[in-house]
């Protein structure tokens, strides 16, 4: 009797388990057929680009003994290229090669290059010494680049959009090399991380006593009062984000949806299986765990002492809710920043770090408007 009702049980745990590896089959096939079938829409709208006298290419460079990856895109091949910078490190998101045909509305008013940095996506190797991942190295990158689009496709001068972590690199490519440069726009503006820690900390204190939040209090407490690196940072940076110093909401502001973000490169016709391991496992825990160095440089950036006078236009647009890279900072850098040439201050109203839908519009008007005025 004994042996029978175990022998049920396994047979009822064999069952069960058959059934759930079914349907973990069904899901994959199902997954990976969304895949293929968006895949293939997109290398179809890739293509009616071309027809049209657009543009739409992967490309493949030796940047500094380094193998990278960019995508080309525009609807007419005729219009200025603007480079953009992704955040990260590490996280090729959103503005890396994985856009094809995700942003039509940029695509409208220049050739969009949209680049996989060092260590970043399709462009993160194994081989790569980790003594590479310094800021330096990574503007001399960009700069490879700015140089590769000048020749190659025949521009006097591209414009550049930094992103996040890309605002470091394209605040000091602008500074460094104004003459291949027609504008600057920088978009969620690091300006001086560690300063930005110290109003984070005092911002987080104040919210955490409002909600009688003991717990966050205790933490701040034993962070102390920066600055932060390594394991100290990611912790701040996760107090940061649960107060929605990253990604705001409140009861008429949704908030945004991060897949939304990345979702483009499981759809991606120029990711394969390992690319999308490399963007989102190997290249974050190399350029963000591993490489310590770089990071020590980034949260030690003050682009208040270093880099005072831009002689391009600049345009800045920043979150009103930004902690991450803090609102309040990012004004005051640009009050400072002597910009002959003309600059600009636009406010996400309904944002943090992350740009919220009701902002989305924003940000390809005002590309449009600085390609218009500068080009």
């Amino acid at each position: 009797m004994k042996k029978n009702k175990q022998r049920k049980r396994f047979n009822l745990l064999i069952t069960i388990c058959i059934f759930a590896f079914l349907i973990l089959m069904f899901l994959t096939i199902l997954l990976f057929s969304y895949r293929f079938i968006a895949q293939q829409h997109i290398q179809q709208k890739s293509n009616a680009l071309i027809d049209n006298g657009g543009i739409s290419e992967l490309k493949e460079l030796n940047v500094n003994g380094d193998k990278q990856f960019l995508l080309i895109e525009g609807k007419n091949k005729n219009k200025p290229f603007c480079l953009f910078l992704h955040g990260g490190p590490g996280s090729p998101f959103p503005y890396g090669v994985s856009a094809r045909t995700l942003y039509p509305e940029i695509t409208d008013h220049c050739v969009a290059v949209y680049y996989d940095q060092r260590g970043s996506g399709k462009s993160f190797n194994k081989d790569l010494s980790i003594s590479t991942m310094n800021l330096s190295q990574f503007t001399d990158d960009a700069n490879v680049i700015v140089d590769y689009i000048r020749e190659t496709y025949h521009q006097e001068k591209i414009f550049v959009i930094g992103q996040s972590f890309g605002t470091v690199i394209g605040t000091q490519l602008v500074a460094n090399y104004p003459k291949k440069i027609y504008a600057y726009m920088g978009i969620a503006q690091l300006t001086n991380s560690s300063k930005g820690q110290e109003l984070g900390y005092n911002w987080l204190q104040g919210e955490a006593i409002a909600n009688d939040d003991k717990k966050t209090l205790q933490v701040l407490e034993s962070l102390g009062k920066g600055p932060y690196f390594a394991d100290e940072e990611d912790q701040f940076s996760d107090l940061i984000n649960q107060y929605k110093g990253m990604n705001y909401y409140d009861d008429t502001i949704k908030k945004v949806n991060v897949i939304d973000l990345i979702k483009g490169a499981f759809t991606s016709p120029d990711y394969s299986l390992q690319d999308l391991y490399k963007a989102f496992i190997s290249g974050p825990q190399f350029s963000l765990i591993k490489s310590t160095e770089l990071k020590k440089e980034i949260i030690e950036t003050n682009f208040f002492e270093s880099i005072k006078r831009i002689d391009v236009p600049v345009y800045f647009i920043q979150g009103k809710y930004d902690k991450q890279t803090n609102y309040e900072l990012a004004q005051q850098y640009y009050e400072l920043v002597d910009a002959p040439n003309g600059k600009q201050f636009i406010t996400l109203e309904h944002s943090a770090h992350y740009p919220n839908a009701l902002d989305a519009a924003i940000i390809p008007n005002a590309i449009k408007t600085m390609v218009e005025a500068h080009y």
